[in-house]
């Protein structure tokens, strides 16, 4: 699955290069979007079945997975620049495809030989009923707010620097600031967060209101400062929520189901994702 998440991109930017109708760009976007999903839910299973029985180690490797992820993020804008300054955007497509087909490339063999070493877990529909618990559902609906938010990062900081600033330039900076804070902090809190189903009932409203109130706050003093001073609480509250929601997850399932669980809680974060973005306008985009 992992391997179809490859090339379901690679073939998002095959799409997207010969795009020439809205038909072409929303299959491109829908590949795009599956094939994320399935490489992330499935690489972060891969690392659970690797990890062996070890709660710490299942944590340890999940965490440098999300600080992986979190480098590239944080690095991806500075890669662009120089395209975006000598508007060859087409061009910068064309290197994303080339570098997604070499690295779908280079998968193959390390994705069999690990193949051989654990074995496979295939779907089954009781497995829904394994991963659909009272718990689980108990912790997304407590920690839906602030991880809601705290993906809406490409929403709130532009509106605060371009909207309210007037200072367009300083966006990509903040999103490198973010990408920097979150691969220091990411090692720290994967090894020390180790929150239960109960502690999210007192966590989760301290965590909503740690980065809505803040933004209130920024808004009535608005000034450069201000906006970094939330930049910072925005991402510590982002990656703590991020972290604490992994760890539960494998908490909950401790790799029995593999990518499942975190396709199931990708799903549901999702669905509140969009509802939280479309009331973000309405509430905090004043």
């Amino acid at each position: 699955m992992m391997l179809l998440g490859c090339l379901l991109d690679v073939l998002a930017y095959i799409f997207f290069l010969s795009a020439d109708n809205y038909g072409l760009l929303l299959l491109a976007t829908t590949c795009f979007g599956l094939g994320s999903c399935l490489f992330g839910t499935n690489a972060k299973a891969c690392l659970l079945a690797l990890a062996g029985d070890e709660y710490s180690e299942k944590t340890r490797l999940l965490g440098k997975y999300l600080k992986v992820t979190s480098m590239s993020s944080m690095f991806a804008p500075l890669l662009v620049i120089p395209f975006i300054k000598f508007e060859q955007i087409e061009l910068l497509i064309w290197v994303c495809f080339a570098m997604e087909a070499v690295l779908f490339a280079l998968m193959v063999k390390p994705f069999y030989q690990i193949q051989t070493l654990q074995s496979l877990v295939k779907f089954r529909f009781g497995q829904i009923r394994e991963i659909i618990t009272k718990e689980f559902l108990f912790v997304h609906l407590m920690l839906f707010i602030p991880l809601s938010i705290a993906t809406s990062f490409f929403v709130i900081f532009p509106f605060l620097f371009d909207n309210k600033l007037a200072a367009p330039e300083h966006s990509p900076i903040a999103l490198f600031v973010n990408g920097l804070m979150t691969v220091s902090l990411q090692s720290y809190f994967s090894r020390k967060i180790n929150l239960t189903a109960k502690q999210t009932v007192w966590v989760a409203p301290l965590l909503a209101i740690g980065i809505i109130v803040p933004w209130f706050i920024t808004l009535h003093y608005i000034s450069l400062f201000s906006a970094y001073v939330y930049l910072v609480i925005f991402t510590v509250i982002e990656v703590y929520a991020l972290t604490a929601m992994a760890n539960l997850l494998v908490k909950f399932d401790n790799g029995t189901n593999r990518g499942f669980i975190f396709g199931a809680s990708r799903l549901l974060l999702s669905i509140a994702t969009v509802v939280v973005m479309n009331l973000i306008p309405h509430l905090f985009l004043v």
